[in-house]
């Protein structure tokens, strides 16, 4: 194997526009702290985007809601609006995962466009579709843009096989975050990594 690290001049301000789109878990066992510090992780990313970037926030229950019925185009305007709706957001209802990831998927449009889908959840699914490989085979299918798939599982009772599997097929990486640890440390780390593609 060899491995070879291009060297990126700090200089360089040509980076490539993205996309980034979040699916946050807002069940009832989202409630209290585990629902704060998932608010606290969508504004960290929020905050972080570029100008040019497009992005937008699908949050599930037994429902699924948008922050709007199409990709919003990152600006002053927008991100305030964004953290005004995740300050919004509140726990209740079950757990569709296969809704929410089709819902989210259906955000990618250009295949050229690099894109990143950040689900977010804390349980198994309760509503719609519960088999593991069969959600994922779904997801994999409507992912025609080569989306990257990064999964963030909170607490003890995430179907880890399940985000694992989604991550894995869709070219991302899973995360597991403890009761007591801060998810916004996870997807921080994840949203720097991402923050100014070059290739």
């Amino acid at each position: 194997m060899l491995l070879a690290t291009p060297e990126i001049p700090k200089e360089r301000e040509e980076v490539l526009n993205k996309t980034v789109v979040f699916a946050v878990d807002r069940s009832g066992s989202m409630s209290g702290a585990k629902m704060q510090q998932a608010k606290d992780a969508l504004k960290f990313v929020l905050n972080h985007l570029r100008a040019g970037d497009t992005f937008n926030i699908i949050a599930y229950d037994s429902e699924i809601e948008s922050f709007a019925p199409e990709l919003q185009r990152f600006d002053e305007s927008s991100r305030k609006a964004a953290l005004a709706y995740v300050s919004g957001l509140f726990a209740g209802g079950s757990t569709n995962i296969e809704g929410a990831l089709s819902v989210a998927m259906d955000q990618f449009k250009d295949p050229k466009r690099p894109g990143y889908l950040m689900f977010m959840t804390d349980g198994l699914p309760t509503v719609g579709e519960k088999k593991t490989a069969i959600i994922a085979q779904r997801v994999h299918r409507v992912n025609n843009t080569g989306t990257r798939l990064f999964t963030f599982g909170v607490g003890y009772d995430v179907n880890s096989r399940l985000l694992d599997k989604l991550s894995s097929e869709n070219r991302g990486q899973a995360a597991y975050v403890r009761p007591n640890e801060q998810i916004e440390h996870a997807v921080g780390r994840l949203s720097r990594r991402i923050e100014t593609p070059v290739l």
